[in-house]
């Protein structure tokens, strides 16, 4: 009894120090604007959030800051995240501490339930050490720093599994109706929650839970989490913007580049780090030998089924591969709990995968930060060039949603396979600047026809006025 005292003290006393030197290290650049590693994916969700505020919209009408020519609203994943830091901005002003704290509280929480599912799945001391696993994974470490809603949805995802597994040891139904609600915002923002299902039944048939309750409550639960999904993709248009893309990830899955990344990369460098990898090679070991880590392998296996299928999109976008650090943390947290348990030397060697895991998650994402110092420099220059509602053209996709965050102003991206008639269609179109981060000449000079030459300059940036007579003489000059 009372070493079972002990044992639930230590484990809570250990998540509660996970959580907090989590946090504390993230107060590191918490009030900084985009930058680094996928800038340009902060700031198009920054931009959504800012326009809540600034357009008076209703949550149900997202804007980027990049025009459509189709509909107003961004074709977009569901944008809670965004609102709920414009909420935060109506209250306390704009500040970029407030998204970067949303994302870590919300990082916080995936801590904390990791800890809570891998001790119903294993035991207390395993799943004490499975939140510091967790908090010092170097992928989930870094984008628990970043202005995306990925963090937000990795921790609904958890909270669903939680419920379930709630529901699924007690029987009580009101938590399987609650874990199909955070399912369903989630899948919202990424479909990926679907793969939760097959950890769930492999649990509910280790709990004696007969195929015939399963084939009811399983079908009756994915109805009510994807038909709000399904219902916000018809909605955004999301759902047939990216249906074009729905097969094409065949070629990138069955290349090597694929299965050395899953296997071999990604597995020491981004989800569990190098400093973890003893302890987790130590708890494949543990688990293999008792026979205690068939949850965790049908969670891993189905995450893999879902990285194969967004291969195509995993290969940049490594935050889709955040689900697959909590099965992993658990792992490496049963390695962690072995080496408690055992001779004094082991023990000694946690502590030190203790101390050095943080260092180790720390030094591995640094290099994914960047200076930041400009965007406060255009954001007090802009209103001195450019009017709060002129329209302005960037030169591209990622760096144009930069850019045109940066300013706070609205517009458009080059396409570069239409090139000098894009721009031209664009300026028809209401476009009264090009912003260039490089001089026109160095840009593409044929262009000096269409706009004046002496650039104004925004910070580091580049303003080019349209020349509205040539565009004049243009139209009236095509037959």
């Amino acid at each position: 009894m009372h070493q079972n005292i002990g044992v639930g003290r230590i484990s809570n006393i250990f998540i509660f120090a996970a959580i907090v030197v989590f946090f504390a290290v993230h107060l590191y650049r918490i009030t900084a604007p985009p930058n680094g590693y996928h800038k340009w994916r902060e700031s198009d969700t920054a931009a959504v959030a800012l326009n809540y505020v600034q357009d008076d919209l209703s949550f149900f009408t997202p804007r980027t800051n990049q025009i459509d020519a189709s509909t107003p609203m961004a074709k977009m994943e569901l944008p809670a995240y965004c609102y709920l830091t414009s909420l935060g901005y109506k209250i306390f002003g704009y500040n970029h501490l407030i998204p970067r704290l949303l994302t870590l509280l919300f990082g916080c929480m995936t801590i904390w339930l990791t800890a809570r599912i891998v001790t119903i799945l294993s035991d207390r001391l395993t799943g004490a050490f499975s939140a510091w696993a967790t908090a010092f994974s170097p992928l989930f470490f870094f984008y628990s720093y970043k202005i995306m809603p990925d963090i937000m949805m990795l921790a609904l995802l958890l909270l669903s599994f939680y419920f379930f597994l709630r529901f699924v040891n007690s029987r009580n139904y009101l938590f399987w109706v609650a874990s199909a609600l955070p399912l369903a915002i989630a899948i919202c923002i990424k479909p990926f929650g679907l793969f939760l299902y097959l950890p769930l039944i492999y649990v509910m048939r280790k709990k004696g839970i007969g195929w015939k309750s399963i084939s009811v409550l399983i079908p009756i639960h994915i109805l009510i989490a994807i038909i709000p999904a399904v219902a916000w993709m018809n909605h955004s248009g999301w759902l047939l913007d990216r249906s074009a893309h729905a097969f094409a990830f065949m070629q990138y899955f069955i290349s090597v580049a694929f299965f050395k990344r899953i296997f071999l990369q990604w597995p020491p460098e981004l989800w569990i780090g190098w400093i973890m990898l003893p302890a987790f090679l130590y708890g494949t070991y543990h688990l293999i030998k008792n026979k205690k880590g068939g949850p965790y392998l049908i969670w891993i296996l189905a995450v893999i089924a879902v990285l194969a299928i967004m291969a195509r999109y995993s290969r940049e976008h490594d935050y889709y591969s955040l689900i697959m650090i909590p099965p992993l943390a658990a792992i490496a947290a049963a390695g962690l709990r072995q080496l408690y348990e055992n001779s004094r030397w082991q023990r000694s060697l946690l502590y030190l995968l203790i101390v050095l895991t943080p260092l180790g998650a720390f030094a591995r994402i640094y290099s994914r930060f960047s200076d930041s110092s400009d965007f406060y420099a255009i954001r007090q220059a802009v209103d001195k060039v450019i009017s709060e509602n002129s329209r302005v053209l960037v030169k591209d996709f990622s760096r144009g949603a930069i850019m045109l965050y940066q300013l706070n102003r609205k517009g458009w991206h080059i396409d570069p396979a239409r090139g000098r008639n894009d721009i031209i269609a664009k300026i028809n179109r209401g476009a009264e600047f090009l912003i260039l981060d490089q001089p026109l000449e160095k840009y593409d000079n044929s262009l000096k026809d269409i706009f004046k030459i002496n650039p104004e300059r925004i910070g580091p940036l580049y303003c080019y006025s349209v020349k509205r007579a040539e565009i004049k003489s243009m139209d009236q000059r095509r037959p």
